[in-house]
């Protein structure tokens, strides 16, 4: 049975850690020394003055060395250098010393290169201030609209007053025409808003997406996306995929029955990253990309 990926025993290096993506070793590595939590896929919290006895499970001395591409699975490397299987997932990586001494151990959910991935409520954190940058960004298209609305809804409110006091019906067939007349500018005002509120917004969101792979936003919070096996900003396609799929109840909210079915379909896709072993929302899997913990790095041109 393949090994699940998170950071093992170096098989080469007993002094550090070496990253298994679940199919290969990886490049990555790191000290032995007890990384800062959240950083790997698998990570250690370590009392400051425990030491390890020398010879205890995989920090003793090493078996026969073995050339550099020998360990093509924690099962074969691991039994070449004398370690025996490799450990158990999220569980201390096959050193009991490590518990003996006050080492603890917990799996974080990461990406195949060990980057740990967002929460569910940062996301949530990171759109609901975004919405408040792109309603502020949008203004000057939707200010006039605004303004209409609210001057329709105004006199509708009057009409009604006024008819509540002088005991008039609201139901004749001339206030009912004014009435149905009012509430269909009304309607064609906000739905205006809406549309230009949502072409800002996947505007704002595929520019800073492809540019930095996080939104203001999502800075504020401490998160960004990525490809899931590929860090730094994602690629257009990957984005316009993304944000195609996460807005598609906006873009066809006015079609009948397909825009209530993808209503529903969005607010799945809202609560998908809660039970998804990846983090991931629908709109992930579609472009293959992960939100995750930290900055990304900027691609090399």
């Amino acid at each position: 049975m393949t090994q699940p990926s998170g950071w093992y025993d170096d098989p080469q290096d007993p002094s550090q850690l070496r990253y298994w993506d679940g199919v290969i070793w990886s490049n990555n590595v790191t000290p032995k020394a007890a990384p800062s939590g959240g950083q790997f896929g698998m990570a250690y919290d370590a009392k400051p003055t425990a030491t390890l006895p020398e010879g205890s499970g995989s920090y003793g001395a090493p078996g026969p060395s073995s050339a550099p591409g020998s360990f093509g699975s924690p099962q074969q490397g691991y039994a070449q250098q004398g370690y025996g299987q490799p450990p158990v997932y999220g569980q201390n990586p096959g050193n009991l010393a490590l518990q003996e001494s006050g080492w603890t151990s917990y799996a974080v959910p990461s990406t195949p290169d060990g980057v740990e991935l967002s929460g569910w409520w940062k996301r949530v954190l990171a759109r609901f201030l975004d919405s408040i940058v792109v309603f502020f960004l949008s203004l000057p298209l939707t200010f006039v609209p605004l303004k209409d609305a609210s001057a329709i809804f105004g006199d509708v409110f009057k009409r009604s007053m006024d008819a509540a006091k002088t005991g008039s019906s609201t139901s004749s067939t001339a206030s009912q025409q004014v009435l149905d007349q009012l509430s269909n500018q009304l309607e064609s005002k906000l739905l205006l808003v809406s549309v230009f509120t949502l072409l800002v917004y996947m505007v704002y969101e595929v520019a800073f997406l492809t540019l930095t792979g996080a939104t203001p936003g999502k800075k504020a919070v401490g998160i960004s996306v990525r490809l899931r096996d590929e860090p730094g900003p994602p690629p257009l396609l990957a984005v316009l995929k993304r944000t195609f799929v996460k807005e598609s109840a906006g873009i066809f909210a006015r079609v009948p029955i397909l825009g209530v079915l993808l209503s529903l379909f969005s607010l799945l896709d809202f609560l998908w990253p809660l039970w998804d072993d990846k983090k991931q929302a629908i709109h992930d899997k579609v472009a293959a990309t992960n939100v995750v913990v930290g900055p990304q790095p900027k691609r090399n041109a």
